[in-house]
């Protein structure tokens, strides 16, 4: 989370006009992922839009997008998380990122080269995930 010492995906930001970056990066100061959820769902509050008037709604839609893929490279995935726990990381990512929900491997594919360090978060959500799954199958295979 913010405050330690990992890297961030910043290239979400860079992405963004000078005008929309600086609303994004204002909102990443205050706000909780679950506060960008919720913008994502329900629009924008008022109080980002008064203070923003110039943004037109298709930024606010390309801002949320940015700030919420942002906050999700804060994680330090590890095998603490559980698989549901994972799957709603990838979930949000992919609906970030406009996919169907389904196939994180093609989540990753579109991240691999772009976005470096949001790419080595998704691989070791990938990565954990196959593990236990691995570990699930060989237990079942003891079993029998």
């Amino acid at each position: 989370m913010p405050g330690t010492n990992h890297q961030v995906e910043s290239q979400f930001l860079d992405n963004l006009s000078l005008s929309a970056r600086s609303a994004a990066e204002d909102m990443l100061t205050h706000d909780t992922l679950k506060k960008f959820l919720n913008y994502q769902a329900q629009g924008v509050s008022g109080f980002y839009t008064k203070k923003y008037p110039n943004i037109t709604q298709i930024e606010w839609d390309k801002i949320i997008r940015a700030v919420i893929l942002t906050k999700l490279s804060y994680f330090e995935i590890n095998n603490y998380f559980t698989n549901q726990e994972l799957d709603k990381w990838l979930e949000i990512a992919q609906d970030a990122f406009q996919q169907p929900h389904g196939n994180p491997v093609t989540l990753y594919k579109t991240v691999e080269n772009k976005y470096s360090v949001f790419a080595k978060v998704v691989k070791t959500a990938l990565l954990i995930k196959q593990q236990r799954l691995k570990k699930a199958q060989a237990a079942q295979a003891r079993a029998r």
